[in-house]
């Protein structure tokens, strides 16, 4: 189920407060350079006390939350990440964006000291599966500075760059998506009470220091900088952890609203990584890093508070439920609605090749294949590309035909290139002609099959986890232009022209200009079908039409749950007991910056 949006601001706030000062803001609205000017408070939110919270050695207990402040640099840092969608997307004034920015700030104080309440109250809780996201979310944070910075030391050294895969710009930790294994989902609400972690004192994170991380596991002590490598990979680790305490310890005098008892430990916490390195080596320190106060400052309290997000929507979504009924009922009014509009063309073409689920298919003139790709080189590709401009169309097919025998390939194995064993496109189409050959029998084993040769072979992005396949039209609209390359779209309207049924894979390899493709034919349907509750969405037999229905229904009544909690409990702290506090005189500049 898709996480509710009223909560995406956490998201934002999240991000490491490294750059929470930086005021260069290189293609950002906010660019001055006013460090103190960015430390002002621009919100205050007086502290909340809930009387009985609970009953403790047969006392009613009180619970007091403790008050916050939102800085300046917070709101800077949501314009510069959101004003440019809000005006250029929905033509929202700047001063709009300002004024909403604060809301959403204020918001999510709110939520997150109201799941400080229902910590306290035992409503919600923390798991073991939390703790550990918690963890190696704080990891992956240090692991992105440590990358960057263990480059710099081999190039000062003079040793080329270690190439470290970009986890920002892939939704996958993997180069391609592991197929995921279909396990009945846990709920949050049904684990056992023994299991259920809630903190102490009122200190709801505080397993974040007594806890054994899972770093400081024996089995986890040889992917430790400093334990790897030849000689010279060991010395760039051992100098890349000092420069990176050293970047840490800088930035510690960047984070805001610290106690003197907090910057008292995280001085002591600096001084005991650096005479960690000394003395056991920086295996040890790194280990010992993310469990730091000043860690937890600079990128564990943004980590925790989206978890805490996280678990809030758990616990939100478990508690709605949908009848049959509803299910009808929704199903009744998105057929009707269909049939009324896909009597347009243009409304059916837009559906079809969108995401939402079509009930009813207007017209039979879509062909679904779904294929797998295996591309040429870079190198090849440019060779094409010259080749192409000095021949004519005759001979640069012919080329580009002979090129495939130099493709090099490779099955993925967990999501990687299995490099000790290159392949050629003969051998994968061989393997995947066998394999579909014995799955022939039934359109349901033949789309599960090739699904599991998509995840073996493909590198299309766009074929993962792609349900009905991509829609290629079978007869183009009078002065309609080819969406697919056309040998891919020929190929697509051929399963039909030639005689193939649901759950074939095209008798011979196509090659287009981004190398080979392996086309199955996914699906197709006739004029005026109609989708019942009880229909599957492909042959494949995955999902059924009840099941989708019922996951948007349970969506938008969590969205609908959150927004009744947030009225009974955010509002009433908001706009009854007024506990938020604005200073408009701290920010008013950002409305004409």
């Amino acid at each position: 189920m898709k996480k509710l949006a009223c909560l995406v601001i956490c998201l934002m706030l999240s991000v490491m407060t490294l750059c929470a000062c930086d005021s260069t803001y290189e293609n950002s609205f906010i660019k001055h350079n006013y460090e103190r000017d960015y430390r002002q408070v621009i919100v205050t939110i007086d502290p909340i006390t809930e009387k009985n919270v609970r009953v403790e050695d047969n006392k009613e207990i009180d619970f007091t939350t403790e008050g916050s402040k939102i800085y300046k640099y917070q709101l800077v840092n949501f314009i510069n990440n959101y004003a440019n969608a809000y005006v250029n997307t929905y033509g929202w004034s700047y001063d709009q964006v300002v004024d909403y920015g604060v809301e959403q700030l204020i918001l999510n104080e709110l939520v997150l000291m109201t799941a400080d309440i229902m910590f306290e109250t035992r409503e919600i809780f923390w798991t073991q599966e939390d703790i550990d996201e918690v963890q190696h979310s704080v990891y992956s944070s240090i692991e992105n500075y440590y990358n960057d910075i263990y480059n710099e030391v081999l190039d000062d050294m003079g040793y080329d760059p270690v190439v470290v895969p970009d986890s920002e710009s892939d939704s996958s930790e993997t180069t391609y998506p592991v197929r995921e294994e279909q396990t009945e989902e846990t709920k949050r609400l049904e684990t056992p009470e023994s299991e259920r972690i809630y903190g102490k004192n009122a200190k709801h994170d505080d397993w974040y220091f007594e806890s054994k991380w899972y770093i400081e596991d024996e089995d986890n002590k040889n992917s430790l900088p400093g334990n790897y490598g030849d000689e010279v990979a060991r010395a760039a680790a051992r100098e890349a952890v000092r420069r990176l305490v050293t970047m840490f310890s800088e930035n510690a005098e960047n984070i805001i609203g610290l106690t003197d008892e907090e910057k008292a430990q995280i001085d002591e916490d600096i001084e005991d990584l650096k005479a960690t390195i000394d003395e056991d080596g920086a295996d040890y320190a790194y280990m010992q890093l993310g469990k730091t106060l000043l860690i937890k400052k600079l990128i564990g309290d943004g980590i925790i508070s989206s978890q805490k997000m996280t678990i809030l929507e758990d616990i939100i979504e478990e508690r709605v439920t949908v009848s049959d009924e509803e299910i009808v009922e929704k199903y009744n009014k998105m057929l009707a609605e269909q049939m009324t509009n896909y009597s347009d063309a243009a409304q059916y073409d837009s559906a079809v090749t969108g995401d939402d689920m079509v009930l009813y298919h207007a017209n039979d003139n879509y062909i679904f294949v779904k294929h797998i790709l295996i591309p040429f080189s870079d190198a090849q590709k440019e060779y094409l590309t010259s080749y192409k401009e000095i021949s004519t169309e005759e001979e640069y097919i012919a080329e580009r035909n002979r090129e495939v025998n130099n493709i090099v390939a490779y099955a993925h194995v967990n999501g990687e290139d299995d490099k000790t064993r290159p392949l050629t496109v003969d051998q994968i189409w061989s393997k995947v002609k066998a394999e579909m050959a014995r799955a022939s029998a039934s359109a349901y084993d033949a789309e599960r099959k090739f699904d599991d040769l998509i995840y073996t072979y493909n590198t299309d992005p766009g074929i993962f986890d792609n349900a009905t396949g991509y829609a290629v039209k079978y007869k183009l609209d009078e002065g309609e232009d080819e969406t697919y390359m056309t040998e891919f779209a020929q190929t697509a309207r051929a399963f039909r022209d030639e005689g193939y049924k649901v759950g074939d894979i095209y008798n011979e390899y196509v090659v287009t200009d981004y190398g080979v493709h392996i086309m199955y034919f996914a699906g197709e349907h006739h004029s005026g079908e109609k989708l019942n509750l009880n229909s599957y969405t492909t042959p494949g037999r995955y999902t059924l039409v009840k099941d989708v229905i019922k996951d948007e229904l349970l969506q938008t009544k969590a969205n609908n749950e959150f927004n009744v909690w947030s009225d009974e409990r955010i509002q009433y702290y908001r706009y009854v007991l007024k506990i938020a506090k604005t200073h408009e005189k701290a920010y008013k500049d950002l409305y004409e910056d």
